[in-house]
């Protein structure tokens, strides 16, 4: 167990966990954790995600100004 754990958490490795042939447990590093649960609030954020598409349409249309853009006499 030592070396999975090990092994999850310095390389990343997820290891699944399986009964009778069905996944019942993954086990990842608690970086990877807190990174799902935070996607996951994000997702879950009805306003937070209406602000990222408008900002994804801004930037489809070319509405957005780039840093170097703001430094250009």
């Amino acid at each position: 167990m030592r070396e999975i754990v090990s092994a999850c958490e310095l390389t990343g490795k997820r290891t699944l966990f399986q009964r009778n042939g069905r996944g019942v447990v993954v086990l990842v590093s608690y970086d990877e954790y807190l990174a799902l649960r935070e996607t996951i609030a994000v997702a879950a954020d009805a306003v937070l995600r209406q602000r990222i598409d408008e900002a994804d349409e801004q930037v489809r249309r070319g509405a957005v100004l780039l840093p170097e853009d703001l430094l250009v006499e």
